[in-house]
Parts: structure tokens; sequence; C-alpha cells
């Protein structure tokens, strides 16, 4: 009687070792995941209490992480005037595998802050994006 039980453990799991699985070998492997892109960091070459002397303003965008993928960066500019909340019509977004990337806020009100804002997004995931605001006037 020791003895059988002994086997017993040994017969229990080589039966559930050798049983064919509940789902018959139908199953679909599991696609290997796509690596993430780097999250999008970038600079400007502006700063808050900005003065402009037209009623436009150039800034350079600097990519500071990889590219995120061979189809680019989505770079979009807006700007909203501090008085009025008003949003004021720029140029639309461009599309750019460039790491620099010189842009021009337009349409500055003489004699009003505002605040602008440039957004970097990734084309292929947009979700990964990053933004940078400043407050500019056009004295």
């Amino acid at each position: 009687m020791k003895k059988i039980i002994a086997f017993l453990p040994i017969i229990v799991i080589s039966f559930i070792s050798c049983s064919k699985s509940s789902d018959d070998g139908g199953s679909t492997p599991t696609p290997p995941s796509t690596p993430s892109e780097t999250p999008i960091t970038f600079t400007i070459n502006a700063s808050n209490n900005t003065v402009s002397l037209t009623n436009g303003y150039a800034v350079t965008a600097t990519l500071t992480s990889i590219m995120p993928s061979s189809k680019g960066i989505t770079i979009e500019t807006t700007l909203v005037n501090q008085t009025t909340s008003a949003n004021i019509s720029q140029s639309a977004a461009v599309t750019s595998t460039s790491a620099v990337n010189n842009l021009q806020f337009i349409n500055l009100p003489q004699q009003q802050w505002c605040t602008a804002t440039v957004k970097v997004s990734s084309v292929a995931t947009p979700s990964n994006s990053a933004a940078q605001s400043f407050t500019v006037v056009y004295k």
C-alpha cells in the first residue's frame, strides 16, 4: 500500500503533463510587442515676457530626443490673446524629419500679451507629444 501511495503523485503528474490542452492547439500566438517610442523632448529659443518689435516672432524648436519614427514629427503653433482669450490664427501644422525647425508666430496684436505654444507630436504615435509655452507681446 505504501508503494502505491508513493507512486500516486508521479502518476498524477504524468497524467496531467501528457493530457491534451483544452484549446486543441488552435490558439493564436501572441504577436511580438512593438517597441514604444522614446518620449518626445524639445527646446525652444524663447522665454516668458518676450518682446517683439513686429507683429511676427520667430522661434526655433530643436528636438532633443531621438526622432520618434521615420515618419517624423508634427509641429503645431497656437497663439492665445491673454486679454480677450481669443485664439489667434496661425500657420497650419508642419511635418518634419529634421531635429531643428524654424517657426514663425504671426498676427501678434499690438500692446497685448499673448501665450504662444509649440506642440511637437510623433506622426506615427500622436499621443507621444510635448508642448512648451511662453508669453510674448508686440510693442
